[in-house]
C-alpha cells in the first residue's frame, strides 16, 4: 500500500512541475495529416462490405417464428389429446368433426383390421373365394366412404353418424359370417385329409 502511495505522490509531482511542458507542447501538423491520410485509406474498405443485419427480437419476421411454433405445438398437443381421449388412429377426419363417434369408429375399424387378417390367413388356399368374399365387403367401404364425404354437408348429421356407424355394424358382421364359412371349409378340409391319412392303403 506504502509503494502505490509513493508512486502516485511522484507522479502527481511529475506532472506540477511539469505542467507549463504539457501545455505548451502540440503535435505537429505533420502527424495530423498522417492521421487523417490513414483514416481516409481505411474508410473505402469499410464501405466496400455490406452492413451486416441484425436480427432484433422485436422484429416481425421473430415474432412469426414463434408464433408458428406455439401454432405447431399447440395443434399437436390437441391431436395427441384427442388420439388418447377417443383413439382417432384410423379415421381422424370424422374423430376431429365429430369427437364424441371417435372411439366407436375407431373400435370398428380396428375390429374390421383384425378380422381381414384373419380372412387372408384362412383363404390363402381359396383365392377365388376370397376375391368374392373382398367383394362384397368393397361395396360397404363404397359406401361407408360415401357417408363421410357428407358428413361436413348433412343437414342431420345425427342421422349420417349413425348410418356411418350402422355401416361398420355390416362390415363386421360380414367378416364374421366370411371367417365362419372359411373356418367350416378349412375343418372339412381337415377332416378329408385325416380319413384320407387313415384309410388303409390295399
Amino acid at each position: 500500500m506504502k509503494n502505490s502511495s509513493d508512486k502516485k505522490d511522484r507522479l502527481e509531482r511529475f506532472v506540477r512541475d511539469n505542467r507549463d511542458g504539457f501545455d505548451t507542447f502540440l503535435p505537429q501538423d505533420s502527424l495530423w495529416n498522417r492521421i487523417e491520410g490513414e483514416l481516409r485509406i481505411e474508410t473505402p474498405a469499410a464501405a466496400e462490405q455490406p452492413p451486416k443485419k441484425v436480427r432484433r427480437l422485436n422484429s416481425p419476421y421473430f415474432d412469426w417464428r414463434i408464433a408458428a411454433g406455439v401454432f405447431l405445438a399447440l395443434g399437436i398437443g390437441f391431436l395427441v389429446y384427442l388420439n388418447n381421449e377417443y383413439g382417432i388412429t384410423r379415421d381422424p377426419r370424422v374423430a376431429l368433426k365429430v369427437p364424441t363417434y371417435a372411439r366407436e369408429f375407431n373400435q370398428y375399424n380396428v375390429a374390421i383390421d383384425q378380422k381381414r387378417e384373419e380372412i387372408i390367413k384362412l383363404a390363402h388356399n381359396n383365392p377365388e373365394l376370397y376375391k368374392d368374399f373382398a367383394a362384397d365387403l368393397k361395396s360397404l367401404e363404397v359406401s361407408y366412404k360415401t357417408l363421410r364425404s357428407n358428413l361436413s354437408n348433412a343437414p342431420n348429421q345425427e342421422a349420417l353418424l349413425e348410418a356411418m356407424v350402422q355401416n361398420l355394424q355390416w362390415q363386421v358382421d360380414l367378416l364374421n359370417q366370411q371367417l365362419d364359412i372359411l373356418q367350416r371349409i378349412n375343418k372339412v378340409k381337415n377332416d378329408d385329409d385325416k380319413e384320407t391319412n387313415n384309410s388303409p392303403v390295399i
